[in-house]
Formats: structure tokens, sequence, C-alpha cells
């Protein structure tokens, strides 16, 4: 990249944190984190400050100095008053252990919460054996995998100084608003994987340094996010959250993001917009009355698909878990894997900004069209409505939330089978313009659906499954029927949907060359023989053996030097004939029969013809590899959890949001790749080795990353975590499903005693926040860089004009995007 300089955003920044000030990517400040009371209190720039988690040091006590000369001597010694009697001394023991206990569970109640509670033990932190799975440090394995490694190359030599903090140095690289770190090719440039480790475990550490631990401060961080009370009912949700463990429960934005638009529906029309939907064909309803939950399904198209029982009733079963605190109320549920709303940017932004101001719409006529333009549901400036061709170049995702956003990652939308197929009045769904309060099982970034928690596949079992380290086979694995695209025809572009897509990219058999990044270990530097064998040692050389190590002694003295001042992991390009790289690093076929495709004009006889199909493989099968893919379907992943829970490292692509999202931690968790596949073979070589090269595998810190997938699941991806995430859910749905004048609100008595909130809900205090556009530009150096909610008014115009009819004006969305009318609002 021409501009050495990373970008000042903040990875991973929620909707409610604004970019900071500072630039480059440094360790942030060991302070801990200080909550404000109420938004835009002095001593805060922003309402959130993220600091990652440091443990307090323990404070040094220096000792008395002597006493000077020509001083008193001291007054003869007696006991103290404490003890001089023994009903002194009890008391005094009594308090003693009192504080001790004290000390040890509220002193140093942080500590606590991350080593014990939240099964996280921070680098160097002492193991609590509780019998619950523990977050380890892929950091840590990747420093012990790069010593290893280093001395594999350079044998002898000490390089316990070779690796300060990650990000301690200038490292070249971008981090782009569009959720990806870009790869510089400056020739200091280090290699991007152990940065975005490094990025992903600071992020784990942060969310759970600041997570509430009482009622109290889980009201205050909802009101300081949300500028509003939490919904009646949410004390209730508290303590199922606490009585359950649940690891994070400030983090629920994506609820607001859902419900947002709706709170600028007046009370009759959101009535009205329930009935529409009550009515809708393909659809179930769960009635919930006195605390029961029933099942209701009107149309013949529900009736017949035999998956919309099984559904229905794994939803109801969610719900039965906390229904009891939940009032009469009728909730209906789209049978289908793919979402089906598709509002307007400029509609759902006048709806979004409205509604977190507390106003009504007076717009409530509304155009409902199954024909969907998916540039409609794009702001004015997106890359995809200024250059749909817009492209990054080589690069990796860092967020998942940002890389999923279609309007500003153009390049999925021609490579992903929702987005290929049409979407019209006779799609299975039938798509929808207007906002209507209908529940979905799956949704994308540009969809208005209120996501739900699916249960498909969720006691799936693992099978035999080995250890990490005893898996037989490092190759990448997948076995998939040909689904991601609704219908297959000669009209469709299937070829390009993205399981189709994944099988031929990994059989590719062509004998052109390829190049991929590789860590950089001297390789290219005469250092090591020509020839290695099958198992990555090297080969015996016939002749010459003794001149070679001669000559090569003095290129390793002199690159030792060179690594010493150059500190971190480099990388250099291979490149070798495709075949050989595919053979080696995948295992990915397409299994099965051609489905889901037209008989009649030869789609299904194509797919037969162009496509080796392989047989299925067993769960248990598939265990045997190191590495197992995640890909999308006709909607979301339903084997994600599945593969998860094993002892392999997951590698996950997809376009959809999912509830667990802000939970998720990419590069701790689990490995993100793009849809493209153009960063599978760069992330590969780092963890499993290259071709000529395998013996240079960070295998550990692979290992690491599916230790923490396997906890995340045992720990946060649990039946109890999906009913957390429904009652908070419909308790936020049940407010604004109420008829005018109940007040759904929560009241914590004591807790608004002690502040003023009486400016919180203010029109003139709102009005007078911080606009967004005063904030610092997110992107520096690209023509495809945007500032934080400016857009030109010529641009804005002409998108209003082709939205909707005219039925949106101007005043109502002021020319922010979604993500931007929330930020200006928290």
């Amino acid at each position: 990249m021409d501009n050495p300089s990373a970008s000042p955003r903040v990875p991973y920044r929620a909707a409610s944190t604004p970019p900071p000030n500072y630039r480059g990517l440094h360790s942030h400040s060991p302070a801990r984190h200080h909550r404000s009371s109420r938004p835009g209190t002095a001593g805060s720039e922003y309402p959130e400050q993220p600091t990652a988690y440091r443990p307090l040091q323990e404070e040094g006590h220096a000792k008395p100095s002597p006493f000077a000369l020509g001083q008193a001597p001291p007054a003869k010694w007696r006991l103290p008053k404490a003890v001089r009697s023994p009903k002194r001394l009890l008391s005094t023991l009594v308090a003693l252990a009192i504080l001790g206990l004290l000390i040890k569970y509220v002193g140093m109640g942080k500590d606590r919460l991350l080593k014990s509670k939240w099964g996280w033990r921070p680098r160097g932190g002492r193991r609590v054996d509780d019998g619950l799975c523990r977050f380890v440090s892929p950091v840590d394995a990747y420093h012990r995998d790069l010593q290893r490694l280093r001395e594999l190359a350079y044998p002898g030599a000490n390089f316990t100084t070779l690796y300060p903090s990650l990000h301690s140095y200038v490292h070249h690289h971008t981090y782009s608003p569009t959720g990806h770190l870009l790869v510089s090719d400056h020739p200091e440039a280090p290699h991007p994987i152990p940065l975005l480790l490094d990025l992903g475990e600071k992020r784990w550490e942060e969310l759970l340094s600041r997570q509430s631990r009482t009622l109290e401060e889980a009201v205050r961080e909802y009101m300081r996010r949300y500028g509003r009370r939490p919904p009646r009912g949410f004390d209730k949700w508290w303590d199922f959250a606490m009585r359950h463990n649940l690891v994070l429960p400030d983090e629920y934005d994506r609820i607001n993001l859902d419900l947002a638009p709706f709170l600028a529906l007046p009370k009759e029309e959101m009535k009205r917009r329930r009935g529409l939907v009550d009515n809708m064909s393909e659809t179930f309803t769960l009635v919930i009355k006195n605390g029961s939950v029933d099942i209701e399904i009107k149309d013949e198209g529900g009736l017949n698909w035999g998956g919309t029982l099984p559904r229905a009733s794994d939803t109801a079963a969610l719900l039965r878990a906390f229904s009891e605190h939940l009032p009469d109320m009728r909730a209906t549920f789209s049978i289908f894997d793919q979402p089906q709303i598709y509002l307007s940017w400029a509609r759902r932004g006048s709806l979004v900004n409205l509604g977190l101001r507390g106003e009504h719409t007076s717009h409530l006529e509304e155009t409902d069209s199954a024909l969907v333009k998916l540039s409609r549901s794009c702001a004015p400036d997106s890359n995809y409505r200024k250059n749909e061709s817009y492209s990054e170049g080589r690069s990796f995702i860092y967020d998942s939330l940002e890389a999923g956003d279609l309007c500003q990652n153009p390049y999925v939308i021609p490579i992903h089978g929702l987005t290929i197929e049409p979407h019209e009045p006779s799609s299975h769904p039938r798509p929808h313009t207007q906002l209507l309060p209908l529940f979905s099982l799956a949704k994308t970034s540009i969809n208005s659906d209120i996501l739900i928690t699916p249960l498909d596949q969720f006691n799936h079992e693992t099978g035999k499954d080995l250890e990490f380290r005893d898996k037989p086979s490092s190759r990448l694995a997948w076995r998939g029927s040909p689904t991601g695209i609704s219908w297959m025809n000669a009209q469709v572009d299937w070829r390009n949907a993205h399981r189709i897509r994944l099988h031929q990219y990994a059989n590719n058999r062509s004998t052109e060359h390829m190049t991929f990044l590789v860590p950089d270990f001297g390789q290219d530097e005469d250092y090591y023989p020509d020839e290695f064998d099958v198992d990555g040692g090297i080969a015996e050389m016939e002749n010459g053996q003794e001149e070679w190590h001669e000559r090569n002694r003095e290129v390793q003295e002199q690159h030792l030097e060179e690594q010493i001042d150059e500190g971190p992991l480099h990388f250099i390009e291979e490149e070798i004939p495709t075949d050989e790289a595919m053979e080696f690093f995948y295992d990915i076929k397409l299994a099965g029969d051609p489905i889901q495709c037209d008989s009649d004009d030869g789609t299904c006889d194509d797919l037969r013809r162009e496509i080796e199909w392989a047989s299925r493989q067993s769960g248990e099968d598939l265990n045997q590899n190191k590495f197992l893919l995640d890909i999308d379907g006709n909607g979301w992943s339903g084997r994600f959890r599945k593969l998860m829970s094993t002892n392999s490292a997951v590698i996950k692509m997809t376009m959809f949001t999912e509830w667990f999202q802000p939970h998720l931690i990419p590069w701790f968790m689990y490995i993100p790749a793009k849809l493209d596949f153009s960063d599978l073979p760069d992330i590969m070589a780092f963890f499993r080795g290259s071709p000529t090269y395998p013996e240079f595998a960070f295998d550990e810190t692979a290992e690491a990353l599916a230790i923490n997938g396997k906890c995340f699941v045992q720990r946060m991806f649990r039946l109890e975590d999906m009913q957390a995430y429904m009652m908070r859910l419909f308790l936020e749905y049940a407010r604004i499903a109420a008829d005018e004048g109940d007040d759904m609100d929560f009241y914590l008595d004591d807790f608004w005693s002690d502040i003023d909130t009486s400016d919180w809900f203010d029109e003139e205090a709102i009005k007078n926040r911080k606009p967004v556009a005063d904030l610092p530009d997110v992107m520096e150096g690209d023509s495809g860089s945007r500032a934080a909610g400016t857009v030109l008014e010529e641009e804005l115009v002409e998108g209003t004009k082709q939205d909707d009819g005219g039925d949106i004006s101007w005043e109502e969305h002021d020319g922010l995007s979604e993500e931007e009318l929330l930020r200006e609002v928290v």
C-alpha cells in the first residue's frame, strides 16, 4: 500500500462506539474502563472508550526511614489494644477473616470474573479447576510456535528477544471500514495473521472487562447505549441471565438494530401491520396467552411443507421457558431459511432516526413490491451504489459484522446464491418492500426482518473425535449438497452460487501457477536445500553436503542479525502449480446428487456432468481433519455449532447476520474467510504450512483456536443462551406491540432516585448532542473511503427520488445511514 499508516478505526466497534482520535493500533492504556453515568458526561469524549483488560499491579510498600539523630527514642512497646483481651482478639480475627474474604471476592472481582466465571485465564494466570472449559491465549500459542519454527530454521540460535508486542511497531497494513485488513506490499510489513490474532484476543479481554455484574449496572448500561429505559420484565431477564451464567450480558445490540424502525410506527399502525403478517402465507403464528404458547398455522403453504411444524414447535419450546413473563401477544414467523423484508435505505434510515428519537412517522403509506432491486437498500454513497465492481485487493476479515455489509462489499453480491437468484412475486419466500413485523431465521445487512435463534441441527452429535494434535489430516475438509440457491435453471447464473464455486475452486486441476503468502523463515535466502522429503524434513543431498552447510553457516549468522533488528514475523510469496496447492490444502467436494434444479431445461444434467460428485461422509470421517469449513446453505449454516463442538479449527465464511455474532470473536474462537476464497490459501499456508515448506506450520496456534471454538459452544451457544436472546427480544417486542397508553418500561426506583435522567429523553437535549458528521474520517488514503455520516446532498436527493415514490422526506433521515443514525442518538 502507498500509505503506511493504519486507519484510525477501532476494530470491532459496536454501533455505539465512534472511532477514536488516535492513529495506529497500539496497545490500549492499562487504565480500567470508566462508565459515565449518562451519555455526554464530562470526562468521556465519546459514550464508550474501549480499553483492554489489564490486571492491577501490586503496589510496592517502601520501608520506613530510620529515626534521625536527635529524635526522641520511641515509646516502650506494648501490645495493641485490639489484642489485649481475649474478646478483643477474637473480634479482631473475625474482622480480619471477613476483610480477607472481601478482598478475595470483591476487591479482585474483575480478575475473578475473567478467570473463573467466564472461563478466561489472562496470559500468565493460574488455571482454576472447576470442571468448566477454559479459553486459552492464541497469541501465547503463536509465540511458542514462532520460537519453535525459528529454532527449526536456525538451529542453536537464541530468539528470546525477537518478538515484541504485536502492535508495538508500524505494521503498514490498513484497517478498512469494510471490515478487512488490507495487506501492504511494503517490504517491512509483517505477516498480517499475528496482528489479527492479537486483535481478537484484545477484543475478548475488552468485552469481558466491561460487562455489567449487577442489575443496576445493566440498567445503566442499557440506558447509556440506547437512550431509553429497559422494557418491563428486564429484572426477570437479568435473573435468568445470572442464573445461567451468561458470559456477555450487555451485548445485545442486534436486537436494538432489528427493532429500531418499529419504534417510529404509531401504535395503531403497528397493530395494523401485525394483522398483515398474521394472515401472510407460508408463515406460522405463536399465540401467547396467560403464559401458555400455542401454534397456529393458517395457510396451506405452511401446512404442506414438512419443516413448518418442527420449526414452529422448536420456537414455541424456546418461548415457553419464559412465557410467564410475557403479556398476551401474537408473533408471526417465516417458515423459510431466507429473509423476506427489503426496505429501501432511505425509508429504513427515516424510521430508525425517528424511532430512536422517540418520534413517530407521519408517512404511513409504503409501496410493497415483490420486485426487489438490491441497490435500493444501500446508501447513495455506498461502494455498491458508486462502483459495483469495487474491490480492495488482498485482504483478511477482521470485523465480521462490517465484512458482511453487502453495500460496502459489493464483490459478494454476484457470487452468493441469495443475491444471484431473482426476488419476484413467484419467489419462495415472496419478498416485501414495506416494514412488516416478521420474525425470520436469517437476514443480511440489507434486510429488515426480525432475527430469531434457529434450532435446526442444534442437537446433532459430533461423533468420535480425536484431539487436535492426533488428527491424521491437516487439510481443510468439507462435504455438502448443492444448496445455496433456491432454484437453479437456465435463466439463473447458478455456476456462480457459493457452494458450486467452492467445489470448482477446491478441485481446480490447472497446472498454471498461483501465489500465496507464507511466513518468512529465510526460504528465499538459499539457507535450505532445494529438495524436501514428503514429511517436510530436509532430504539428504547426494553431493556436496558438507560444502552446503559450510557455505550457509555465514548466511545463517547474517540472517540472525537481520531478524533481531526486524522483530516481527514477515512474509514472502510462494508460487506453485494450482493443482498441487489445491491437493495439498483442501479436501472439499459436493456430495450426493443434484437438487433444487430444473430437470426440464437440462440444468440438473449440467450439474451431473460438470461436477465430480463425491460420496457423503460421516461426521466421524470429517473429524479426522484438523481444519473444517463452514459455508452458507440456502440461508445460515445449521452445522456451525456442530463443527465448533469438535476439536478441529473452524474456518467460517458467511454473508448472513446471526444472533450470536457480537459474542463470536474472529481470530480468537474461529477463523473468518472471504466468500471469494481469495484469502484461503494464505490462511492455510500459515496454519498448515505450504506444499514446499510443510514443516513451517503454526499448528499450536490453530489448536488454541480450536479449543476456544469448542469452549464458545459449551459456554455461549447453549440452549440457555438462545433462550436468553429470545427472552430479551420478546420483552422488547412486547413493548412495541403494546396498546396505546400501556406503560411497558422497567423502573428501578432506588437507581432512578440517585441520578438525574431528566434530559435523557428531552427533545432539545437529544438534538444538541454531538452529530456524527463531526467525528473524524474512518479511513484515509483510499478513494473508496467515507467520512462518518457525511453524504453529498446531490447524491442523497438523487437516491430519494428512486425510493418509495417520494413518500420519504429529507427532514426525517438527514442523510445518515442506519448505523450512523444509531450512533448519532446513542
